[in-house]
């Protein structure tokens, strides 16, 4: 699923490619992806972009708003590319293709089209009001600056589940996903099986802070394109981070600290990669 780097990743993309542009044309291939009416998005003109943890929204100039969530395998892919679901070992096919879901026309002819292989996510239409109660049970974003060492603390105290199941509640921090729990775990010492109430204040001023400082990197790397290479830019290019994984998806591979082979584990049914020698 692409997480906080994946998705503000996109969202720099969709600034540079569609900002200022409108909508003249939404041809929906799959009723169950877009949700609510497309004739009040026709038209309008997209003033401006945001993003809250793994959900990213399109501002339009009758004060609308396009909220996108890519949910397991979502992708936003812009212009003539012929990149996109599914991925055949060139990384190309033509578009729109089986998995495209909605395809946005410009009055300038280009394209924006949504595919989604598993039809997960979304596109919802929503007022100001409307986005702000849904969002309203979501976490504060896990780079904006309110994401404080107080807050991060308090936060791990009211539960006694595991510190990795508590970082990818979402209602608890928005954005943090899989890939980035698993690192800066292993970055911050702490075993992924501990109850996050558990968590001292020290530990988690760490533990902050490494995930702060992954997800800026990996933003940095243009975010992670794992094994499945389902998340990949708008313009169709892949992100770099998986090449600086330190422990997600390395099973069995040497630790990068004590050489002590990684390990794999289900915590809440999501596979938990960690050192059992540095993470004790």
């Amino acid at each position: 699923m692409p997480e906080l780097p994946e998705v503000e990743t996109v969202r720099r993309f969709l600034d540079a490619y569609i900002l200022g542009k409108t909508i003249s044309h939404i041809e929906i291939l799959s009723p169950k992806s877009f949700i609510g009416s497309f004739e009040i998005v026709e038209g309008q003109k997209i003033i401006s972009t945001s993003r809250l943890g793994k959900q990213l929204s399109l501002h339009l100039k009758n004060g609308l708003i396009l909220l996108f969530h890519l949910k397991m395998t979502g992708q936003v892919i812009i212009g003539d590319s012929v990149f996109g679901h599914p991925t055949p070992k060139e990384d190309k096919t033509v578009l729109p293709n089986k998995s495209t879901r909605i395809v946005f026309t410009f009055s300038d002819k280009t394209k924006l089209f949504f595919n989604d292989q598993r039809k997960f996510g979304w596109v919802k239409v929503l007022n100001k009001d409307e986005l702000i109660e849904f969002q309203q049970n979501v976490g504060i974003d896990a780079i904006s600056p309110d994401f404080t060492d107080k807050y991060f603390y308090q936060q791990l105290q009211k539960t006694s589940r595991s510190i990795k199941a508590v970082l990818l509640d979402q209602s608890f921090f928005a954005g943090i996903g899989n890939i980035y729990a698993n690192d800066a775990l292993f970055l911050s010492k702490i075993n992924p099986t501990i109850p996050a109430k558990k968590i001292t204040l020290k530990q988690a001023k760490i533990l902050r802070q490494n995930l702060v400082d992954l997800m800026e990197e990996s933003i940095f790397h243009g975010g992670s394109t794992a094994k499945d290479n389902k998340y990949i830019h708008p313009d169709g290019t892949k992100g770099e981070h998986q090449y600086h994984f330190r422990v997600y998806q390395r099973s069995g591979e040497p630790c990068l600290v004590c050489q002590t082979p990684i390990k794999r584990i289900k915590i809440g049914g999501r596979g938990t990669f960690y050192c059992p020698k540095c993470q004790k």
